[in-house]
Order: C-alpha cells, then structure tokens, then sequence
C-alpha cells in the first residue's frame, strides 16, 4: 500500500469492500470486483484501475474524480461529492473528513517545479525527480537548503509536511524534519 492516505478515499474503499462483501487484495479479486460493478450498475471499471486505487500496483495515485463517482454509483451514492458531504456530516464520524487544495508526487513529471511556503515568511522552490523525490532549488528564510534531497507523495495546503529524512548536498541526512508546523503550508503552487 503506498503512503498517499486520502480519508475519503480510504473510507470509500472501505465501503466498496463492505458492499463487495469481502477485502480486496488479490489480482482475481480486482478482476471479481470489476466484473461485479459492471454487472450491478451497467457501467465498466478496469480490474488495473482497480488495482491502481487499491495500491495493489505501484502506489496509489490520486483518482480521477469519474471514478470515485463510479465507486460511489456501486454503493448507492449519485456521486463523490455527496459521498463526502454525507460523510462530513455523520454523527457516528470520530474523525474528520478533509479537502484542501493538494499536490500528489503522482501528477508530476521529473523537472516539473513546486512553490511551499509557510509561516512566517519561509519559500521553497522545489524540482520534482521522480519516485516521489525532490530537489530544493531555491530556499528563502528555511532549514531546507538548495541541493536537498526528500522524499513526499502528497502536499497539502493547510496541514504541516513531514519529512522522514533530508539528504544535503554533501551526502549527510538529517534527523526528521516538519515544515509548518503551526499553521501548515500557507503556500502550494506548481510553477
């Protein structure tokens, strides 16, 4: 499973299992589940897409929002949208349900740039390498320096971002590392 937990999406999945009436982990189950989609609401869904979603191969990409409809429709939802509001607005919740503005490493191509700020006054230009890698390019006012490696699959505006590991230019990692801290990231542009 890769690291990229959206909670929506997670609990959607959930409740795409529960109506599928067992987990999903195996390549037969993913081709089961298609088939079964198919069947019940007329419309077809691919056994890889599936597998994509689940992280079953690779790591789990942000979807297409026609696809969580499509999921939504197999459990008895018009769509992804209402799916959430129902969620945002249940009692028995014990957690929030969010949606902010966010970058996935899986939308970038090697050489695409990215803008992180926060506060105070911190700027990062970062370069995205691939295998969710970046290189920060230019740093104003951060612990972060240019020449640093990290790895990060998602970005998300409003929430802090937590690194496990900077690699510096000559080599050596530094311990982990939070940026934004108090208040998360205030800025999250693709350049």
């Amino acid at each position: 499973m890769s690291a990229i937990q959206i909670p929506e999406i997670t609990s959607l999945l959930e409740a795409v299992e529960k109506k599928y009436g067992r987990k999903v982990n195996t390549s037969t189950d993913f081709e089961s589940l298609s088939v079964v989609i198919e069947h019940e609401i007329g419309e077809y869904l691919s056994s890889s897409t599936l597998k994509r979603l689940w992280g079953y191969v690779n790591l789990k990409p942000v979807p297409r929002v026609a696809t969580l409809d499509l999921l939504c429709r197999f459990i008895g939802y018009p769509s992804f949208a209402e799916y959430r509001n129902v969620l945002k607005n249940s009692k028995d919740t014990s957690s929030d349900f969010f949606s902010t503005p966010f970058v996935s490493a899986s939308e970038m191509a090697p050489g695409d740039k990215l803008f992180i700020g926060w506060a105070p006054n911190r700027l990062v230009k970062l370069e995205f390498i691939g295998d969710d890698t970046w290189r920060v390019l230019e740093s104003a006012n951060a612990k972060l320096q240019p020449g640093d490696n990290f790895q990060a699959a998602l970005f998300l505006l409003g929430y802090p971002l937590v690194l496990d590991c900077i690699t510096r230019a000559d080599g050596s990692a530094t311990p982990s590392y939070i940026a934004g801290k108090n208040g998360g990231l205030t800025k999250l542009e693709k350049a």
